[in-house]
């Protein structure tokens, strides 16, 4: 299996930029709900300037996604460049869909190499081979490797175990590797599920997503598994504001607070509080599909925000 390829930066030195909700698909486990019918798209000054927000803020690694960024391919390259310049590693997520043979591969990756791109990440699985074969994901990530980027393959299971089967044997004979990730139950993917699993605290992960999201609608948040319903995270701390109204001072407490509730080393571990404060302990005994249900349903409490910036006041600085 392969490792993701911007697992070499930590969630907090990272950024992801929603560049676009317009796709040329509309896969049917899209948590951003992406199609040809959506135009919501970020300009190039508002990428610009959350570009310049992610250096101010120490930020190292950008990914630009969708949407299909290849869709944009001038502005893309416009914005990569910009990154470059600040500094920032900037890597690219796609569909493949560009990729209908190896000349024709490499010829839409040039200008994005050009610009300065380190990393393309790919998708392979039954939602995506509804619109066109596994082997154009294959392409694109050969035609990325020879040009010398980080390349990585996207893996999501289906209901369709045959078809998840072929796309598997297509990879390994191809030799390339993938990462298989879960099915996320936000967007589109709400639909796919037939069962939820609820779980004690005890019993939920750590959180791994904790990375500052622009989305295309101008929308900021702590978390880059975004649903595009986003009302429940607009009434918690995970909501940082809007690109198109800046409030730094503003936005910077709320991504502290949200990082602090989920670090380990800090007074305001959700574990921590669960275990010890009376606004959080009846917590423990509730069931949650996963640790953002658990995040959403607990920060929406303006009680619960209270007590958590009250603790971290008292810190020492």
């Amino acid at each position: 299996m392969a490792e993701a390829i911007w697992d070499r930066f930590d969630a907090r030195d990272r950024v992801a930029i929603n560049f676009t909700l317009t796709c040329n698909l509309a896969c049917a486990h899209c948590i951003v709900e992406s199609s040809p019918q959506r135009t919501e798209r970020l300009t190039i000054d508002e990428v610009r300037a959350a570009l310049d927000a992610a250096v101010r803020n120490g930020k190292k690694h950008i990914t630009f996604s969708g949407g299909e960024v290849f869709l944009y391919p001038k502005q893309m390259c416009e914005v990569i460049a910009y990154g470059r310049s600040l500094g920032l590693v900037v890597d690219v997520e796609s569909n493949a869909f560009w990729a209908r043979d190896e000349r024709t591969a490499k010829l839409k990756l040039e200008p994005f190499i050009e610009a300065g791109i380190a990393g393309l990440s790919l998708s392979a699985d039954a939602y995506h081979v509804a619109y066109f074969p596994v082997d154009r994901t294959i392409l694109a990530a050969q035609a990325g490797r020879a040009a010398g980027l980080l390349t990585e393959i996207n893996f999501c299971p289906s209901d369709q175990h045959d078809v998840d089967t072929a796309i598997k044997a297509a990879l390994d004979a191809a030799g390339e590797p993938y990462i298989e990730n879960e099915l996320l139950d936000r967007g589109r993917g709400k639909d796919l599920f037939n069962i939820v699993v609820s779980r004690r605290i005890d019993e939920l992960p750590e959180c791994t997503s904790l990375t500052t999201t622009v989305h295309a609608t101008g929308d900021v948040y702590a978390c880059c598994e975004l649903d595009i319903s986003t009302d429940a995270m607009k009434r918690t701390p995970v909501f940082l504001g809007s690109i198109r109204t800046p409030n730094p001072t503003e936005q910077d407490e709320r991504e502290q607070l949200v990082t602090a509730f989920y670090d380990p080393s800090s007074p305001i571990y959700f574990r921590h509080l669960v275990a010890t404060h009376p606004l959080f302990q009846d917590l423990a005994t509730n069931r949650y599909q996963n640790i953002c249900d658990f995040c959403m349903k607990t920060l929406r409490d303006p009680a619960r925000i209270a007590a958590l910036r009250e603790i971290l006041n008292a810190v020492p600085a």
